[in-house]
């Protein structure tokens, strides 16, 4: 039976109308298993207060480390202090000049400096303890966010897979019901009912083999891609005759790339002939040329 042009226009409408709303449906079944939440599992270990602790420990270790680096600093420069008193001390005992100042000056400086060496000592024990209780607290957390991870990747490929069920329990009965009408009804309706529910069965497959695959298949397509890039250039851009003309223009041998100049007939390299007479006019052209630079023929 023969339809006209306007039936077949229709009936691709309706196959494409047709499959995106169950497109459409076949997303919202998504919703129907309950979707796994991962907040659940980070409470389930106890990883939420844990965070929360880890939070309050980075600031108080990003507080107690500038602390301790000022501690450092200051440490440094009352032992800088400190040596020079003493040494110019030591140098006017030896001498005779000492005078009861500079003993003072020594005794302050020396003082001083015990003193930032005591709050170094401090600020970095402080320090020291509390960047520990962060480390260790950081590797508890991570410990048990790859348990929360395990059982959550579990959890979300249980879900997966009863969200194919239920797309499948929709699919199939019509791809079969739409074979079984075929072979009973063998016309333009039955026809686009069967091409909608093999398109509809292949979208849904190539979503699940996506899901399941989607870092190879990105991968895999990239690579596909790449080489038909790469046959495309070689055959468009290195085939014989796009490489003739363009060594010809360049003042080369269209054979092997040598250098030549206009009134050679052979190759000085390879010997391959160069030019060759025109059919027309009889004038000598570069050989490979689809017209002749002299008659245009």
């Amino acid at each position: 039976m023969e339809y006209s042009r306007l039936e077949k226009i229709l009936a691709s409408l309706f196959v494409a109308f047709l499959l995106l709303a169950s497109i459409n449906f076949l997303r919202e079944l998504e919703n129907i298993p309950q979707r796994p939440d991962y907040t659940y599992y980070q409470e389930k270990y106890g990883i939420t207060p844990l965070l929360e602790n880890q939070s309050r420990l980075m600031e108080l270790d990003r507080e107690l480390y500038e602390g301790y680096k000022k501690a450092e600093s200051n440490l440094t420069e009352a032992e800088r202090v400190y040596l020079f008193k003493r040494e110019e001390y030591r140098v006017a005992l030896e001498s005779g000049n000492a005078t009861k100042e500079l003993e003072q000056e020594y005794l302050k400086a020396k003082e001083e400096y015990e003193k930032a060496y005591l709050k170094y000592l401090g600020a970095k024990s402080a320090y020291d303890d509390v960047h520990n209780k962060l480390q260790e607290l950081s590797s508890q957390i991570q410990e048990l966010m790859q348990k929360a991870n395990e059982e959550y990747t579990r959890a979300y490929q249980v879900y997966r897979l009863k969200v194919l069920m239920l797309k499948l329990a929709f699919v199939l009965p019509i791809f079969v019901m739409s074979l079984l009408l075929l072979r009973k009804y063998k016309n333009i309706y039955t026809s686009s009912l069967i091409a909608y529910s093999a398109l509809l069965l292949l979208y849904l497959t190539i979503s699940a083999i996506w899901n399941i695959v989607h870092i190879i298949g990105i991968s895999l397509f990239g690579a596909v891609a790449t080489l038909a890039a790469l046959y495309y250039l070689r055959k468009e851009y290195f085939k014989p005759e796009r490489v003739y003309k363009r060594r010809i223009a360049q003042n080369k041998c269209y054979n092997c790339g040598f250098p030549i100049k206009d009134d050679y007939l052979n190759c000085p390299n390879c010997g391959a002939k160069l030019k060759e007479k025109c059919e027309h006019c009889g004038a000598l052209k570069p050989i490979h040329l689809q017209f002749c630079p002299y008659c245009g023929q």
